[in-house]
């Protein structure tokens, strides 16, 4: 028999969570971003400062992307492991072997 596994799926949906937070964050901060544009009054300059402007807002929404797509994938995991636990979470507490459901110990 497989040993088990100490994954909890509410931390899978905990992490999703302060990942699509930080998602929502770094898009918004690309907006702020391409909001904010200065005029520098050299036109080499300006080009200089607009690249880096565009460049950065579009890490931002690169970042932006990756965290969403990370996040989906944790809800996407806990779901699916969520079925596969035990009957014990049913339960209440579990953290003594008495508490183990398995053949002989009927919960």
């Amino acid at each position: 028999m497989p040993p088990e596994q100490g994954l909890d799926p509410t931390m899978l949906d905990a992490v999703a969570g302060a990942l699509k937070r930080s998602s929502t964050a770094t898009l918004d901060a690309s907006h702020e971003l391409l909001a904010h544009y200065s005029d520098t009054g050299d036109a080499p300059t300006q080009r200089a400062v607009n690249t880096l402007i565009d460049h950065a807002a579009d890490a931002l929404r690169a970042l932006t992307d990756c965290l969403a797509d990370i996040s989906g994938e944790l809800v996407t995991a806990a779901t699916a492991w969520a079925p596969t636990q035990p009957a014990r979470s049913r339960h209440g507490s579990s953290d003594g072997p008495s508490a183990r459901s398995g053949p002989g110990r009927e919960g």
